[in-house]
């Protein structure tokens, strides 16, 4: 079984260095996006969706499942701000709450994200390293 989960690590993250090199279109992030992982490996306790509209502009719904409690908020974003093939949520705060990932893939059916000045490794699931599906 070990075996099995450090090939699959491997094959994951050579895939995601793979990815890298292609050139993102950003074009595919214009919609709705969950946040999801395989559940066999990193269980989520609600759900983080963003919804993107092309114009800077997202609406973000966040469920904690183990209090029922959801929450929306709104905020800005940017592309290519700090760095070419970046994603910078709310780039006009000032105070040090905004956040920059490098989008690692994106497609029109999938999305990673890395937070800049972290690296790749599973226990960062959910907030260094991001994963999403396109919602239906």
């Amino acid at each position: 079984m070990k075996k099995l989960l450090n090939l699959f690590l491997c094959i994951a993250l050579l895939m995601t260095g793979l990815s890298s090199c292609e050139k993102i279109d950003v074009n595919n992030l214009e919609g709705t996006w969950t946040e999801q992982y395989d559940p066999m490996l990193f269980a989520m306790d609600g759900s983080v969706t963003y919804t993107f509209d092309g114009n800077n502009g997202y609406q973000l719904h966040v469920y904690d499942a183990l209090s029922g409690a959801s929450h929306d908020y709104s905020g800005h974003y940017a592309i290519d701000l700090i760095d070419k093939g970046t994603i910078t949520l709310n780039p006009e705060m000032s105070d040090l709450s905004n956040v920059c990932y490098t989008i690692v893939k994106l497609t029109s059916h999938e999305m990673d994200w890395q937070r800049q000045g972290t690296t790749y490794s599973q226990g960062t699931w959910g907030y260094d390293y991001r994963h999403f599906v396109r919602a239906k």
